[in-house]
């Protein structure tokens, strides 16, 4: 019976290490906020500019790009976290991703665009039937 307790206990304290290494690991993932989070246009395809708010943050020093989708943005050496404003342009749902200098995707986020009136769909002004 003595050694069954020591077993799991033993078995115990393994599992708390590897929870508490694994936990470890995700401070090194950065986080990223960009906002706003939609673009709105009036019909899709046209071209959407608008200044964003660019927030992220690590819990140490790195060499970091923003890219949107392949296009580099904005570089920053050295830093732990940066609030900027940043002019952007798309006609689409776009990604946009923190990269550090060994081409590792430290975050990313989607930036949505919707369109004020769709284009599918037409709102009747009014009913096929009447009686007048």
């Amino acid at each position: 019976m003595n050694s069954s307790v020591q077993l799991v206990v033993a078995l115990s304290l393994v599992l708390g290490c590897t929870n508490m290494v694994s936990a470890g690991t995700l401070t090194n993932v950065a986080n990223l906020e960009i906002k706003p989070i939609t673009c709105i246009v009036r019909q899709l395809g046209e071209l959407c500019t608008m200044t964003v708010k660019v927030n992220w943050q690590l819990p140490h020093p790195v060499d970091a790009c923003l890219y949107q989708e392949e296009m580099k943005m904005r570089c920053w050496h050295d830093k732990q976290n940066i609030t900027e404003k940043l002019d952007i342009s798309l006609q689409k749902n776009m990604t946009f991703r923190l990269i550090d200098s060994k081409q590792a995707v430290l975050a990313q986020q989607v930036i949505k665009v919707n369109a004020a009136m769709s284009s599918q769909y037409r709102r009747r002004l009014k009913t096929d039937w009447s009686i007048f």
